[in-house]
C-alpha cells in the first residue's frame, strides 16, 4: 500500500520496505523518537551517511555536509575537495568549510549542481566559480 503511494519516487519498492522497518525500529528500540547521533541513524534500514547528515543538520540543527551526486561534483571541480569517494569528499568538506558553515554550504553546492554545474552540460559561462573551477580550466571553454 505504501509503495503504491510513492510510486513516482525511485525504488519505491525498496524505500517502502525501509520507511516501515525504519518506522517500526524507531518505535521499538528508540521509544518513537527519531535518533540525534550519527552512530543510531546509520542503524536505520535505508539510512546511510548521506541521509543521517541530512537529518542531524535539519532535524537537529547539527552542523553536518551530506554529501550527494551534486555536492560531490561541484565540491571537486571547484577545489574544495580533491577526493574520488564520497567519505573522503566529505572530510576534505569539513576541513576546508568552517563548520558553522557546513550546513548551508550543503544547500548551496547543491542548488549550483543542479542550476549550474550540471554533469553534463555545465553552464560554465554563467558560473561566478569559474576562477576556482578546474574543470573549468581543463576544458577551455
Amino acid at each position: 500500500e505504501l509503495g503504491e503511494k510513492i510510486r513516482s519516487c525511485g525504488f519505491y519498492k525498496v524505500k517502502s520496505k525501509n520507511i516501515l522497518a525504519t518506522s517500526r525500529k524507531i518505535i521499538e528500540e528508540f521509544n518513537g523518537q527519531v535518533p540525534d547521533t550519527m552512530e543510531e541513524l546509520i542503524t536505520l534500514p535505508g539510512v546511510g551517511r548521506k541521509t543521517a547528515n541530512v537529518v542531524l543538520s535539519n532535524a537537529f540543527g547539527v552542523p553536518a555536509i551530506a554529501v550527494d551526486t551534486h555536492v560531490f561534483r561541484v565540491s571537486n571541480r571547484i577545489g574544495l575537495a580533491n577526493s574520488k569517494n564520497v567519505l573522503d569528499t566529505e572530510k576534505d568538506l569539513m576541513d576546508n568549510i568552517d563548520k558553522n558553515m557546513w550546513s548551508k554550504a550543503h544547500h548551496l553546492l547543491i542548488f549550483h549542481g543542479r542550476r549550474v554545474c550540471k554533469a553534463r552540460r555545465p553552464l560554465c559561462n554563467e558560473c561566478p566559480l569559474t576562477n576556482y573551477c578546474l574543470y573549468y580550466k581543463e576544458v577551455e571553454i
